[in-house]
């Protein structure tokens, strides 16, 4: 029972499938779903506001007509005949005035029989407070209310453009709100004070013009924020009852006034959530029988790799003859007797290992018995070395000495000297080939305080300094020298060793230059060049792969080996 809920291979199989399979759907469903509710939003944003424009614009020849209907009385002579004759009339006492009402009646027609807009109310008032409607005149009543309400609001020292007054109803509720302006009319002879012309649109033409769109909500304020028309819970400056509402704008350039349109987000993206979760209703239980299936069908796959589970577990706990038992030509069957093929050859390995340590062994014990005899030597030669001194013989106990010093370098070639340490072990180098060939070769040191103690391989110069003995002084000479200096370049290091000794030719120089800066250091080369390859490798083993050496011609003669490294 425990074992169902142990985390093991088989379940973490089986929590992959869960994962790799939910994890898509769920990812590319929310993804579609919030592409889709972008573009549906972007698409009705983008409706809207064609909307918000079209309205925008009719709204805006509304506001043609009335600059129309104010110019018409401003600007045509007839009319303002009427109007002069009519400034100072308190009521109708006479024919003529009642004749002059009508005239201005018919001018009213002719305005709206010219605008076609049906939606426009209008009165003239002049400096008595008589007032004549563009309707019938036993209709008054509701025009002299609004002219009691927007008097105060109209200056009569503005003639020359509408005055955008404000909305105004009925007293007691009756009939719908008007949206008012006003025109002052002036006499362009003496500028005296003829009427004032109220031009108002009816809430009708505003709802009618709403009522296009099947949802939402629509506005219209003037340009300080009043509302005009529409649902007063759209705010002015964009805040709403709710953040979650699609926002469309239009300003009309004529008036400053904002035209305003806001959706509900959730009347938008309700059905496609709606859509998205009976989706959803179908693919979880599908799902979830997926998911049943899978965990028998695993749970069968996966008896085989139990029983090689156990097999290595028996293998690692001592038991070297188990085997994989398995029928089938499928991967695991073929995994199977792969597994009995590498049992077999570890049990090789270790049968293998085994002569190999024992062999170790005895190989460990000749190479102690092996130390044994340069350190044998090295004793002999102190013991003459104390006996020449003792006879007197300076010249030879320092010979031998020098020997001694070599054979210790020998013993641990391995290691790291310092670079005055490895020079002084060429001087001890130089003793022993001066006794041996006779070649009287002066070396010089020369070494900045700063490099003194960096350290080196030991033996690494000795090589060089051999080949300049063998091949650059075949012939003696008076005045043979070898020179070794070292300076810190930077953050490197270069050591020069140079001889005055015969040198060598400039291409064979070149060559052997080529053959030190590419691969072919690998190969099989003549002794000469075997000592100086030792050395470069030595140097990249120890310094890193950017160490060189470089063979230059001497300007006094001979030739000068340079070493660079890091410092």
């Amino acid at each position: 029972m425990n074992s169902m809920f142990q985390f093991s291979y088989y379940r973490r199989i089986q929590l992959s499938f869960l994962i790799l399979i939910l994890l898509p759907i769920v990812i590319v469903s929310v993804f579609l779903l919030s592409m889709t509710r972008d573009a549906v939003m972007d698409k009705i944003r983008l409706t809207n506001q064609s909307v918000v424009d079209v309205m925008a614009k009719d709204i805006t020849k509304t506001i043609d007509d009335l600059t129309y209907a104010s110019n018409f009385f401003i600007q045509d002579p007839s009319a303002r005949a009427q109007l002069r004759s009519f400034t100072n009339t308190r009521q109708i006492a006479s024919f003529a005035d009642y004749q002059r009402q009508q005239h201005i009646q018919d001018f009213f027609g002719l305005v709206l029989a010219k605008t076609l807009n049906t939606d426009i109310r209008m009165f003239l008032v002049n400096s008595e407070g008589f007032i004549i409607p563009s309707s019938e005149p036993d209709q008054l009543a509701p025009f002299r209310q609004h002219w009691e309400q927007l008097r105060s609001q109209v200056d009569p020292d503005t003639p020359k453009r509408l005055q955008w007054l404000s909305r105004v109803q009925t007293e007691g509720g009756k009939g719908e709100p008007v949206y008012y302006a006003a025109r002052v009319i002036r006499d362009p002879v003496d500028n005296a004070y003829l009427a004032t012309l109220y031009i108002g649109i009816t809430n009708p033409y505003f709802e009618k013009l709403f009522r296009q769109a099947a949802s939402g909500a629509f506005a219209l304020y003037d340009e300080e924020g009043g509302l005009i028309a529409g649902d007063a819970s759209v705010q002015f400056g964009g805040g709403s009852a709710s953040d979650q509402t699609l926002r469309s704008e239009a300003v009309l350039s004529k008036t400053s006034w904002k035209m305003i349109y806001e959706t509900p987000d959730q009347e938008v993206a309700g059905q496609i959530y709606k859509i998205f979760y009976i989706a959803m209703l179908f693919v979880i239980p599908f799902f979830a029988l997926f998911f049943i299936v899978s965990l028998l069908l695993a749970k069968r796959l996966h008896r085989p790799i139990r029983k090689l589970d156990f097999m290595a577990k028996q293998f690692s706990q001592g038991n070297r003859l188990i085997r994989f038992q398995g029928k089938g030509k499928d991967e695991i069957a073929q995994l199977g007797q792969t597994w009995n093929r590498m049992l077999d050859e570890i049990n090789q390995l270790i049968t293998n290992i085994e002569q190999e340590q024992e062999q170790k062994r005895v190989i460990e014990l000749q190479a102690l018995f092996a130390q044994i005899r340069p350190h044998f030597l090295i004793n002999t030669l102190n013991s003459i070395k104390c006996s020449l001194i003792l006879d007197g013989d300076r010249r030879h106990s320092r010979q031998i000495d020098a020997l001694m010093s070599l054979l210790r370098a020998y013993m641990k070639v391995n290691e790291r000297t310092s670079l005055a340490a490895e020079c002084k072990l060429i001087e001890h180098y130089m003793d022993i080939m001066r006794l041996r060939s006779e070649l009287h070769v002066e070396l010089k040191v020369m070494l900045a305080p700063e490099v003194a103690e960096f350290e080196v391989p030991k033996l690494l110069l000795q090589p060089i300094v051999e080949n300049a003995l063998l091949h650059g002084f075949a012939e003696k000479l008076d005045d043979a020298r070898i020179d070794i200096d070292a300076e810190r370049l930077d953050s490197r290091l270069e050591i020069r060793v140079t001889d005055n000794g015969e040198g060598m030719p400039d291409e064979e120089r070149e060559a052997l230059n080529r053959m030190l800066e590419g691969p072919e250091t690998d190969k099989p080369q003549t002794y000469r060049r075997v000592g100086l390859i030792n050395v470069l490798q030595r140097l990249r083993l120890t310094y890193g792969p950017d160490a060189t050496m470089k063979l230059r011609a001497n300007p006094s003669g001979g030739l000068a080996v340079i070493l660079n490294m890091r410092a």
